[in-house]
């Protein structure tokens, strides 16, 4: 060995994270008597654990920074990949338990591919008795008490078979997730303090991930063990086939379009590569969109641990840049400390784990972690995580006691958690968390900011605090997660100006808490709007909590002596004015209360914006809505849904409402007003119905359609309709006091216009243009008791257009039910039940 190997082994054991110690059974094992266990438990693949009858395992409990990919939780766990078979027998049953017998003490049994088969066994104290991600679990006899949930299971590919158990004295029995179901007979799943059984499941909705990749090469060079000196290139395609080492004052450069495969070398059995980068100098991966760099094992069938990972140790002198990169199939796919990365524009994905750092400088952006068992780990580090998309991972994102920027991601559909953090500084600004199973935890932080995100659908709880203090959570929309919208214990946080609603059981649920809930929207959630489960009065002031009774939405002490009070005066009145905090709406949304647009947002495709009646949308200068998926905008009649510019006043203070392939969409008693367009439609199915669209540049154009127009009011704009190869049924509306009623542009034969009363503007009630040689079908309208031709341009004006039809017409105008204006038997008054106004 030589001088430079014997300091970098040194050096290496220095740098690499403490491994928590773990109980590895690496071949088949019988456990008897009474087993204490102080340590995780692995079952790796292919190995049996026998358990037998009258056993006993204590679990001793610990919560943990172990860092080892291959672990899922952060409590004492028993993890497996192969098997584990519990046989315990009637009156010599198998026990997992904590010492200490109270509920989360340890996370559970998790399966994750094995298979784990139960014979009179009771599992109890644990955060999950079996938590199923993938395999099976067959269970006779067994019972499963005193854990926060006694049975979980993931997905449509488990197996759940459980017969002549008990599900009893959990917080929850049962959590059924995305298509899970457990068979069987002859169980009793009852008594559980919150609910028996939970079922729920994400909407799959389009995500467009990126798949690098480089055309096929002769390999260009082999790599065994090798200490690289110097600067040193790789071009084209790479095989290594040991470990590679950059020493201090070295660099490696990879050149777009390269390739670089791993073979598996596993020399002790545990299934993990050990081949890989060792970096202690300079490490530069640059490719480009056109010519990525990959990275990735050389096996024919490739695993998610072929091989280690890129290591960057110690190397902080110097940013070290990895962009447009695909990394897959590692242990660890980059592992950095004691150094300074920028990882842009990547994708990293099928890896144990897709990042882990420690003690580091690293920024990420623009970068996907998909379908890792787990997407990143990170302790005390400065971070700068901005615009990645973490997706589809088993979990999600774990921070430990940094200095935190994360800005602008995307982190849904991960099984279990979305995003961890614990102690730090963090800022967690304008990201999308969304269908995971639990959305965002934050542990023990002091300071903290937590900002306008989007919380929502995730399957069991949008947001949960644990024993954090004096942490700002404020303008989030945090609605339609399974349980909880946010879940409080031990806590202190000012939490205001948040929309927290549509959550399944509690819109907040408190165990004990001392900060102030305040200026929030917390409304129409399932059960309570907010539940107190401890003794802790909970300082809940100026909160507007929807219509009818509030204190029926309230679970307090005048619910049960033994809680604490929910001080809830003074109400507020009105809603709050919330922002919504994105630019785009990619998962379906419910928007309540008022709603400030301060730029234009995206709906997009594959996800439904709903409107409540109600609800007002105000939109700054040049804002508006473009509706790519879909739009529901559903008032009532004595309760629109308004439309409107956020300053107030006339024509065109905010851009339109631009519907594009938004198949589906509705708009029904609303009120849109002050825009350039109101509505702006493109070959979409549409409904509009009862709504006052007025004081608009022009009301609503449309082209192809079907579109049905009926009930409503088209007032005060400079065109009310205008239609470009428009495929229309206009009935029943009031147009009138627009400058053009009614403009057809072009291809004008696919309009019906029926029954509706057009009067009153100012150029026409119908202008056919240029480039229309159609004639207008326009039969059965009243036309404001004058000739029709005289309030029409058509072909009689301009030879060579189309004709608008308006006969027969009707001698009396229609009594229309529109949803702000009426007008007598005799059209000669217009009245708008808004103002109060009459105009003669």
């Amino acid at each position: 060995m030589n001088k430079f190997q014997s300091i970098f082994i040194v050096l290496t054991l220095l740098l690499f994270p403490s491994i928590t110690p773990a109980i590895v059974i690496t071949s088949d094992t019988t456990w008897s008597g009474e087993v204490s266990l102080d340590k995780d438990v692995y079952v790796p693949e292919g190995v049996t654990l026998t358990v037998s009858p009258g056993t006993v395992i204590n679990v001793i409990p610990s919560e943990s920074t172990k860092t080892d990919p291959e672990f899922m939780s952060f409590r004492r766990e028993i993890i497996v990949r192969g098997t584990l078979v519990a046989d315990g027998k009637k009156g010599s049953p198998v026990t997992f338990l904590s010492p200490k017998k109270e509920k989360s003490e340890w996370a559970g049994i998790i399966i994750d591919g094995g298979n784990v088969i139960l014979h009179s066994t009771t599992v109890r104290d644990a955060e999950t008795g079996v938590d199923i991600i993938q395999g099976s679990l067959t269970a006779r006899d067994s019972l499963f008490t005193n854990n926060r949930y006694g049975l979980a299971a993931h997905g449509k590919d488990t197996s759940v078979r459980i017969g002549a158990s008990e599900v009893r004295e959990n917080d929850y029995g049962v959590l059924l997730l995305n298509g899970a179901e457990i068979t069987g007979s002859d169980n009793i799943i009852e008594r559980n303090r919150k609910k028996d059984s939970h079922i729920s499941a994400v909407k799959e909705y389009p995500v467009s991930l990126r798949n690098y990749t480089v055309d096929l090469q002769e390999k260009s060079r082999i790599f065994g063990d090798e200490v690289i000196m110097g600067t040193v290139t790789w071009q084209g395609r790479i095989q290594v086939n040991g470990t590679i080492r950059v020493p201090a004052n070295s660099r490696l450069v990879i050149l777009p379009g390269t390739i670089v495969e791993f073979s598996k070398n596993d020399t002790n059995s545990d299934g993990i590569g050990e081949n890989g980068l060792f970096v202690q100098g300079g490490f530069i991966a640059k490719g480009t969109e056109e010519s990525p760099i990959i990275f990735r094992s050389a096996e024919k069938l490739k695993g998610m641990n072929d091989w280690d990972s890129i290591n960057i140790l110690n190397s902080d002198r110097a940013q070290n840049l990895i962009e447009y990169c695909q990394i897959e199939n590692a242990y660890r796919g980059m592992h950095f400390h004691f150094a300074n990365v920028a990882v842009k524009d990547s994708v990293i994905r099928n890896n144990y784990r897709g990042i882990q750092f420690q003690e580091s400088i690293v920024e990420i952006s623009g970068t996907q972690l998909y379908d890792n068992k787990s997407a990143l780990w990170a302790r005390d580090s400065e971070v700068i995580f901005s615009d990645n998309l973490i997706y589809r991972n088993t979990s999600g994102i774990n921070f430990f006691r940094n200095t935190l920027t994360f800005t602008g991601n995307s982190i849904v559909n991960n099984e279990r958690g979305g995003l961890r953090v614990r102690e730090g500084i963090p800022v967690v600004e304008e990201n999308l968390i969304d269908g995971n199973r639990y959305g965002m935890m934050v542990v023990d932080a002091v300071y903290g900011t937590f900002s306008r995100n989007v919380i929502s659908h995730n399957l069991e709880t949008g947001m949960a605090l644990r024993g954090p203090a004096n942490i700002d959570i404020s303008g989030n929309i945090i609605q339609k997660n399974g349980l909880y919208g946010i879940s409080i214990q031990d806590s202190s946080a000012y939490i205001k100006g948040n929309l927290i609603s549509d959550n399944g059981e509690r819109g907040i649920g408190v165990i004990s808490f001392q900060g102030i809930i305040t200026e929030n929207n917390i409304l129409q959630n399932g059960l309570y709007n907010l539940g107190i489960d401890g003794a802790t009065d909970v300082a809940a002031p100026r909160n507007w909590w929807g219509a009818g009774d509030v204190r029926s939405t309230i679970f307090d002490k005048e619910n049960d002596p033994s809680r604490g009070r929910a001080e809830l005066v003074p109400f507020m009145e009105k809603p709050a004015i919330l922002a919504w905090p994105l630019n785009t709406v990619k998962r379906d949304a419910v928007w309540r209360g008022t709603v400030t647009i301060g730029k234009t947002v995206v709906v997009e495709p594959g996800t439904e914006l709903a409107v409540t009646p109600g609800a007002r949308i105000l939109f700054s200068e040049g804002a508006g809505l473009n509706i790519r998926g879909r739009i529901t905008a559903r008032g009532a009649e004595n309760n629109p849904v308004t439309f409107a510019s956020l300053n107030g006043g006339g024509r065109g203070e905010w851009d339109e409402i631009l519907l594009e392939y938004a198949d589906g969409s509705l708009f029904s008693d609303c009120v849109i007003e002050n825009a350039t367009w109101a509505l702006h439609v493109h070959f979409s199915s549409l409904r509009v119905e009862g709504c006052s669209i007025k004081n608009n540049y022009g009301g609503m154009r449309f082209r192809s359609g079907p579109i049905e127009i009926r009930n409503s009011s088209f007032r005060n704009n400079e065109i009310g309709m205008r239609s470009n190869q428009g495929i229309a049924l206009v009935t029943e509306n009031i147009i009138s006091e627009n400058r053009i009623g009614i403009f057809v542009r072009e291809k004008g034969g696919g309009l019906k216009i029926r029954k509706n009363n057009m009067f009153a503007n100012e150029d026409y009630n119908i202008r056919v243009g240029d480039f229309n040689d159609e004639d207008v079908d326009a039969r059965e309208n009243w036309w404001g008791g004058i000739n029709p031709a005289e309030t029409i341009f058509d072909a009689l004006q301009e030879p060579g257009i189309g004709i608008v039809k308006y006969e027969p017409f009707s001698g009396d105008s229609f009594a229309l039910e529109t949803p702000s204006n009426t007008m007598n038997k005799k059209g000669k008054e217009l009245k708008d039940e808004g103002t109060g106004a009459e105009k003669k």
